[in-house]
């Protein structure tokens, strides 16, 4: 039985610290009255089932039947002007320099996305023949083509010279960042902008099986569990009934029976003799992240592997398609370290997300030894989260550097189910909301051990009130300081202004995502967020509750229950 479920559960769970979201007043005390008039009908309309699913064609209609110049200008008085800082640095500027006023810094992000009907060639993956590696290859062909289900951003790829180009921009919005906040500037970008899709898919289902091969065949080293992990308020069996890969082994014994499952018929002096150069610290034993590095490109096990079937190899291009990759996440990061600024790595579909995990990883380690520059984002909506969460930890505390972690929910919940279902495999997704939140939750519980021993950066991601309560109790509890402790809070802009200003009012450290670029060139940006934070859109009564109050208090002087100020 595992350590961890003889412990005790805590009968004493954080209760969160009491931050009073109902003050309208404070909440929108930026907002002059026409935004709040704006805010309430764009969110009101949000609430639609039948706006929300068909935003996309909407749009195009409103389009011709107005004429480019009217609806650029009904964009910009409604959704674009919501949602959108603006379309270029001169744009925004005095957007950012307003909400810096209030204690609210942004998330920069250039937000031009190729039209999913136009660029759904290069994305589609091509078939693979092991069933295992299925659910992170084969994509729903339909669904990428289907213009009212746009699922995740897509860049429009037409050689490396897009990727270069996509460099540029994420370069700039960095640049812009540091430029307006001048310290503790963020600034996000996807992996997929910056490579070929088709090679960032082979690279994912070859990461995924070196997965595979590792915990069919290490064993596990024995009951213990990281130290991080011994707290008292992580519930009993979050972690799962499997070992967790920091629990496991590659020892020399499975590494031969390994290679000998898979045919290899090399004599077993030239099997330990590669096994003990893997072994650096002559442990007699390998972990996850160390073996992996082994199985990679470049290395003579993977050489072995592929040349036994044990693992899918890249084609060369696709090899030198990684390798640009690299560089221009170098390239990336080693700029935001000379701006003393940072960079979110965002998290896409899981199909993507192996190959973004690891380079995420692999600038980590490069680039947070004494500060945490670079931030991987985990979506705690997938049941693998905590399970990568605390591998990702593990190897930050062996190989010394900060982890900088961006915790969401997630986004692609609705693709990811389809997909399950019709490819056969398992969901990946929690069952229910309920046990999502309770994996949000304990995440945040490892995280405060880590914020306590200054090892980690955290950005909570998240427009549940509940959650960003519970954060700021614990770090109260811990005595994370709200302005240095390393903890930020953000949320998208256009939505959830009673959290982030009430934040920033407080003291914490509290940021926008704001995206931006010309009116026409984001609507596939707002046509994806739209089914993205579906949920959220159509949950948020509270808030138009709260524009209405203060709506009501600035012509009336009327709080909550019709009493004067």
């Amino acid at each position: 039985m595992r350590s961890f479920q003889g412990t005790k559960q805590s009968q004493t769970t954080a209760q969160p610290v009491v931050l009073n979201f109902a003050d309208s007043e404070a909440a929108y005390a930026s907002k002059s009255t026409l935004e709040i008039y704006r805010a309430f009908i764009v969110l009101k309309l949000c609430t639609f089932d039948f706006l929300v699913d068909n935003n996309d064609s909407l749009m195009k209609v409103t389009r011709k039947v107005f004429g480019k110049t009217l609806f650029q200008l009904l964009m910009r008085a409604t959704f674009y002007g919501q949602f959108v800082g603006g379309e270029d640095v001169t744009d925004l500027k005095p957007k950012l320099d307003h909400m810096q006023q209030y204690g609210v810094r942004p998330i920069l992000d250039y937000s031009v996305e190729a039209d999913l009907s136009e660029d759904a060639s290069d994305t589609i993956p091509e078939p693979v023949d092991d069933k295992d590696s299925t659910q992170y290859m084969r994509d729903n062909i339909s669904a990428q083509r289907d213009l009212h289900n746009p699922v995740a951003r897509t860049y429009p790829y037409s050689g490396e010279e897009s990727c270069e180009a996509n460099l540029k921009i994420f370069l700039n919005c960095l640049e812009t960042a540091s430029a307006v906040c001048k310290g503790d500037a963020f600034s996000a970008i996807k992996v997929t902008g910056l490579s070929k899709p088709n090679a960032l898919l082979e690279a994912s289902q070859l990461l995924f099986k070196i997965r595979v091969l590792y915990e069919e065949f290490s064993v596990p080293l024995d009951d213990r569990i990281p130290e991080f992990l011994e707290v008292d308020h992580l519930p009993l069996g979050v972690l799962g009934e499997k070992p967790l890969l920091t629990q496991r082994r590659m020892t020399q014994e499975a590494f031969t029976t390994m290679l000998r499952h898979y045919g290899c018929d090399l004599p077993d002096e030239e099997l330990a003799a590669v096994f003990r150069q893997m072994d650096t610290e002559s442990k007699g034993h390998i972990p996850f992240y160390h073996f992996r590095t082994f199985c990679l490109p470049y290395n003579p096990l993977y050489n072995l592997l592929t040349k036994i079937d044990a693992l899918p190899g890249l084609t060369k291009e696709h090899v030198i398609a990684m390798d640009n990759l690299e560089k221009r996440l170098v390239m990336i990061s080693e700029r935001a370290v000379e701006l003393d600024a940072r960079l979110l790595i965002d998290a896409e579909q899981t199909y993507f997300q192996p190959v973004i995990d690891y380079y995420a990883n692999k600038m980590m380690y490069r680039f947070n030894k004494k500060k945490a520059f670079i931030f991987n984002t985990y979506q705690c909506y997938l049941t693998d989260t905590t399970n990568q969460l605390v591998s990702d930890i593990e190897k930050s505390r062996k190989q010394g550097y900060k982890v900088g972690i961006k915790l969401v929910r997630g986004a692609y919940m609705e693709q990811e189910r389809t997909r399950a279902a019709e490819l056969d495999y398992e969901d990946p997704i929690h069952s229910d909301k309920a046990a999502t939140n309770a994996c949000y939750h304990n995440n945040i519980e490892i995280l405060m051990q880590l914020l306590g021993r200054k090892e980690a950066d955290v950005m909570i991601a998240s427009h549940n009130e509940f959650s960003i309560q519970y954060m700021v109790e614990r770090m109260r509890q811990v005595g994370v300081d709200p302005k240095t402790g390393g903890v930020f809070f953000g949320q998208l802009l256009g939505m959830c202004d009673q959290v982030t200003y009430l934040l920033g009012a407080g003291g914490y450290s509290s940021y926008k995502y704001v995206p931006y670029g010309p009116v026409e060139a984001v609507l596939p940006y707002l046509s994806r967020r739209a089914h993205e934070n579906k949920g959220v859109l159509q949950s948020s009564k509270k808030e138009l509750d709260l524009l209405l109050c203060e709506l009501k208090r600035r012509k009336f002087g009327l709080l909550p229950g019709g009493s004067k100020s």
